[in-house]
C-alpha cells in the first residue's frame, strides 16, 4: 500500500522551511544594516584625519601650559533660581592674569548634535559666569579654555548635580609626554 502512495511535494514538509529560516533572517538583517548605514549620520568619523592628527600636538602644548600654570577650576550651575553657569578658577602660581572671557565647551561623547559652547565673562578674582545651564546627565567631555587658546582644562563628566572639579595634570619629569 505504501508503494502506490504519491509522494508529498517538498513544500508540504516542515524541514525545508525550518532550514530556510536562518539564511532568510540573515538576508533581512543585511538589508536592515545596509539601510541603517545609508540613512544615519556618522558624526564620529573625521573627514580630514591627517589635519586632526597634526592638531593633537598643539592641544598637548595647551595642556602643558595649563599644567605649568597649575590651573584648576570648579564648574557648577549658578546657585539659586537664576539660570547660569559659574566657574571658579584657581592657580598654583602667585600671579595669574585672568582673561576677560573663557570658553566652556560641552562635547557629548556620542551625539554631536548635543554639543554646545558658552562664553563666560570674568567677574573678578578668577570667577566667571555665563548664561545657560549644565545638562542633567549624559557622558560629556568638558573643555575650558582662554580666549587666546593658550591653555585648556579638560574633564569628563556624567552628572552635573554637583560641582565639576577640573585640574591640569602635572607635567611628567623632563616635560616629555
Amino acid at each position: 500500500m505504501a508503494e502506490n502512495a504519491t509522494p508529498t511535494p517538498w513544500y508540504r514538509h516542515r524541514w525545508p522551511w525550518l532550514l530556510m529560516i536562518a539564511p532568510a533572517s540573515a538576508v533581512i538583517a543585511g538589508f536592515f544594516t545596509w539601510w541603517l548605514a545609508a540613512t544615519s549620520n556618522n558624526s564620529m568619523v573625521v573627514d580630514d584625519y591627517y589635519r586632526e592628527g597634526r592638531a593633537i600636538n598643539q592641544q598637548l602644548a595647551r595642556d602643558d601650559e595649563a599644567a605649568r600654570l597649575a590651573l584648576s577650576a570648579t564648574v557648577s550651575n549658578a546657585p539659586g533660581d537664576t539660570l547660569g553657569i559659574v566657574v571658579q578658577m584657581r592657580s598654583g602660581k602667585a600671579r595669574v592674569a585672568w582673561p576677560d572671557t573663557l570658553s566652556l565647551r560641552l562635547v557629548h561623547a556620542t551625539e554631536s548634535a548635543l554639543d554646545g559652547q558658552l562664553r563666560l565673562a570674568h567677574q573678578g578674582n578668577g570667577r566667571y559666569a555665563g548664561a545657560g545651564a549644565l545638562p542633567a546627565s549624559g557622558r560629556w567631555i568638558v573643555h575650558l579654555e582662554d580666549e587666546q587658546r593658550q591653555w585648556r582644562l579638560v574633564a569628563r563628566a556624567e552628572r552635573f548635580d554637583e560641582a565639576l572639579a577640573m585640574r591640569a595634570d602635572p607635567l611628567p619629569e623632563g616635560n616629555v609626554r
